[in-house]
């Protein structure tokens, strides 16, 4: 039997709770998708939890739904989290994840001054000795570039002789209280947790190529409530920062500018690039063109829709964005421009209008193709979740040892298979 290991993680995203398994074979270095389910991320607010009962409902609801799925219960997991700002008063904590870079110095220990691993290990802690914001918590201490003996750029030192080494972390941090509350929700189901990942790391992992992460680049991912940003250079994330902005806002605009209920509201935005392009020049288009069945209402117009409500609110989003890049003090580092990801990258003209607002090279990214069931994830709003997938693979987090068999579900295809072949088994 070909060796495998079973990789898992969850994504705590603001629309949505995403369980996802996957199965690497070592051998053929092939990472199949064996099960994935979501559900709408009720009892969470920004990425928080707001009622612990719901939180731990719906994670319970996305976890065992791919377990029957898969055919595995899982007990441990890896959870992909991205935190907003929570309404904040002057005495109150700031609960947004946030990033900072951090240098450390330490002196080779070697009788003969190579760097080993243990060095490295001195290394990365001396960047940690740092004063961390209040009521955080460090969640990725991310090495970048080393140097030795001011020789600088180093990826690996590892064998090589010097008498000090240098190093620059990343640091990303996230609200300890928050973290806690989690991993309440999974204490409460029996599922233990193997690490916390912030969402622009994972996404990163599937949006962004490796020419693109030397050259430099800047990566914005747009959900529901939030938008995460990560810019990438030297290989290495050296800024990330989450605004209280996402695709939502523009389904909420449409509700009101167009006097729809905010699931109207939903589909026609999902659905208006497929509908102006069906449609061409027509400006008025049905409602049932969206899936919509409306006593009173029966028509709307796209210019509307489109230049009046949404253009601007995602000019605003966008401008907001790139203040945020500016000030990031990197805006001059990233020549590979900007890559959209995202339930709300599908939004229409998105790559339009960031490129009006970003003058960078604009492109929308899909998470890449793996093997096993992934024709319904592969878009923009599962790239995170995929990126969860390789992240585990890559940082050697797997569930090979962790996971065991359960009775399959009798109500599931796979359970009806699997209860059907044991008897012929020998």
């Amino acid at each position: 039997m070909q060796h495998s290991k079973i990789i898992s993680g969850i994504d705590i995203g603001t629309s949505k709770v995403t369980t996802i398994i996957g199965q690497y074979f070592e051998i053929e270095d092939r990472l199949n998708v064996v099960a994935v389910s979501s559900f709408p991320s009720v009892g969470f607010v920004r990425g928080h939890i707001s009622d612990l009962k719901k939180a731990t409902d719906t994670i319970t609801k996305s976890i065992e739904a791919a377990e029957r799925m898969a055919g595995f219960e899982l007990k441990s997991i890896v959870v992909g989290v991205e935190m907003g700002q929570l309404t904040k008063d002057d005495n109150e904590i700031d609960t947004r994840i946030e990033s900072f870079n951090s240098k450390g110095v330490v002196a080779i220990t070697s009788v003969n001054g190579e760097i080993n691993q243990s060095d490295i290990k001195h290394v990365i802690e001396s960047t940690e000795t740092i004063s961390i914001p209040k009521g955080k918590q460090i969640l990725h201490s991310i090495p970048r570039l080393y140097t030795v003996d001011g020789q600088s750029g180093i990826t690996n030192p590892v064998g090589m002789i010097g008498n000090k080494l240098e190093l620059e972390t990343h640091i990303i941090v996230g609200p300890s209280n928050s973290v806690k509350n989690l991993h309440s929700c999974f204490d409460n189901i029996g599922i233990s947790v193997d690490s916390f990942v912030y969402s622009g790391v994972t996404s990163a992992q599937a949006a962004i190529s490796s020419t693109e992460k030397e050259l430099g680049v800047a990566l914005i991912d747009i959900g529901g409530t939030l938008t995460s940003i990560t810019i990438i250079t030297d290989g290495s994330p050296v800024f990330s920062a989450v605004v209280n902005l996402g695709a939502n806002y523009v389904t909420n605009d449409l509700a009101i500018g167009l006097r729809l209920s905010l699931e109207d509201a939903e589909k026609i935005k999902l659905r208006l690039n497929k509908v102006i392009e069906e449609k061409k020049f027509e400006d008025e288009v049905d409602l049932s063109q969206f899936g919509i069945l409306s006593e009173e209402k029966h028509k709307i117009s796209i210019q509307t829709a489109v230049n009046g409500i949404i253009k601007p609110r995602l000019e605003e989003i966008f401008t907001i964005i790139y203040d945020q890049i500016e000030n990031s003090g990197f805006i001059n580092n990233i020549p590979a421009g900007v890559v959209l990801t995202g339930g709300g990258a599908l939004t229409v003209n998105a790559k339009e209008i960031c490129s009006k607002i970003i003058p960078l090279p604009v492109r929308i990214a899909t998470p890449p193709k793996l093997g096993g069931i992934v024709d319904d994830i592969l878009n923009p709003s599962y790239t995170s979740t995929i990126g969860l997938l390789m992240y585990n693979l890559e940082h050697g987090i797997s569930q090979s040892n962790n996971s065991k068999k359960s009775k399959p579900s009798m109500g599931g295809l796979i359970g009806k298979i699997k209860s059907m072949l044991e008897p012929l088994l020998p």
